[in-house]
């Protein structure tokens, strides 16, 4: 996912997120991390979250090579923005604990990436 977060004044920065946390071995999506969740929720203005998906990385830089490969195929899935402040919001209103503030905003961006990990799929083995 790609975060977008409030820096100084109006201007809005990137940040790169691998929100599994560690290099995925299998084709199948892990459980993501909750420091999705714990960035959305201390950001000093909510976050839009841009999720994105892809498969063919490892036929291209395969575990343990160096050298890239080349003419590989890569799919990539971009999704729509999913902006924090109506989470956090709705947290808000019924007084969700932080925990429970960090499970629920990253279970949400837990299902983008599955929506699109399903689209990426079904374009990469056409």
């Amino acid at each position: 996912a790609v975060v977008s977060t409030q820096s100084t004044g109006d201007q809005r920065r990137p940040v790169h997120l691998f929100v599994e946390g560690k290099v995925n071995e299998s084709r199948e999506l892990l459980r993501i991390k909750w420091g999705v969740g714990r960035l959305a929720m201390e950001c000093s203005s909510p976050p839009v979250i841009i999720p994105w998906a892809h498969r063919g990385m490892e036929e291209v830089l395969p575990l343990y090579h160096s050298i890239p490969k080349v003419l590989k195929r890569v799919s990539i899935q971009v999704g729509e923005p999913l902006d924090t402040a109506p989470l956090l919001a709705d947290c808000q209103k019924f007084h969700f604990s932080p925990l429970a503030t960090r499970k629920y905003i990253t279970d949400r961006v837990q299902w983008e990436l599955e929506k699109l990990c399903a689209k990426v799929d079904q374009i990469h083995h056409c």
